[in-house]
């Protein structure tokens, strides 16, 4: 199934026989459009994350259209079924699709903040309620449990993605309306569209947050310059912050934040959108 091999093989045995037959040229598009499609739905998709392991019970999981019945899962543990509990599929074509256990790209990365147990769905991983650390959880891309969860320390709280924590800085950001402008972000490269580098994304993150002010581009400043500074002397036994210097070769400008990412036009009238509302509440 990597390959659209098949279906050119299939289509070429079939248009012969669709072709002696009286056809309006509207079907005959819709045919073409079929074989196009196709090809480039399984161009786009990455082979399967992992084997599938032995079923160690008859029902490892329960339906996650809520009816109450057995589900095998057809991804495994750290990735979720594009839209498991929907008739629909919406997520096609949004997100880099892997091969599934029965050979379609229907498969996702779970995201930072979520967990992935293994039945095709994602949980958002809850809220800390521990006094002094209350607020977002945090958890790296393919978390696959409650446990892959955690707090961050008093003082900081989860980043937008919440894929790390960061010093403080949601009294001075509009999260929502920075989070949104985030995601509205495309890479260089067109042909990965919204699926930004961890370069790529910082450099977003900063743009987006020197739109809503410079007390928010100064909040996150500090995380940028965290995330691409490498921890040097250091004294024997300690090591550095987890994060410090991760994309140390990043050529992001954490001084003034230069729009380095491609932009879609939604995004000023989205920032515009939210200044206004924020303006409206006051």
């Amino acid at each position: 199934f990597g390959s659209s091999s098949w279906w050119l093989e299939g289509f070429g045995r079939w248009l012969p026989i669709l072709c002696q037959r009286p056809m309006s040229r509207g079907l005959l598009a819709s045919a073409g459009l079929v074989l196009f499609g196709g090809t480039q739905l399984f161009r786009h998709a990455s082979g399967a994350p992992e084997p599938r392991p032995t079923l160690q019970s008859s029902c490892p999981c329960e339906d996650p259209r809520g009816t109450g019945q057995c589900y095998v899962p057809v991804c495994p543990p750290g990735y979720f079924k594009c839209c498991a509990s929907c008739k629909e599929a919406p997520c096609y074509g949004t997100e880099k699709m892997y091969l599934s256990w029965r050979g379609l790209p229907e498969c996702i990365e779970c995201a930072p903040g979520d967990y992935c147990s293994g039945c095709d769905t994602f949980a958002r991983c809850p809220d800390s309620t521990q006094p002094n650390r209350a607020g977002p959880r945090i958890s790296a891309a393919k978390s696959v449990s409650l446990g892959d969860c955690e707090s961050c320390p008093t003082g900081l709280e989860a980043s937008f993605d919440r894929s790390a924590c960061m010093v403080k800085y949601t009294d001075v950001c509009n999260v929502d309306v920075v989070s949104r402008c985030i995601r509205s972000c495309k890479a260089d490269n067109p042909s990965r569209g919204k699926q930004l580098t961890a370069c790529e994304r910082m450099k977003c993150t900063m743009y987006c947050a020197k739109q809503w002010g410079e007390e928010c581009l100064s909040a996150v400043r500090e995380y940028c310059l965290f995330s691409t500074t490498l921890a040097t002397n250091l004294q024997d036994g300690i090591e550095a912050e987890e994060g410090q210097g991760a994309i140390s070769d990043c050529d992001v400008d954490c001084s003034f934040a230069l729009p380095r990412v491609k932009r879609t036009t939604a995004v000023a009238s989205l920032l515009a959108l939210g200044l206004a509302l924020v303006a409206k509440a006051v």
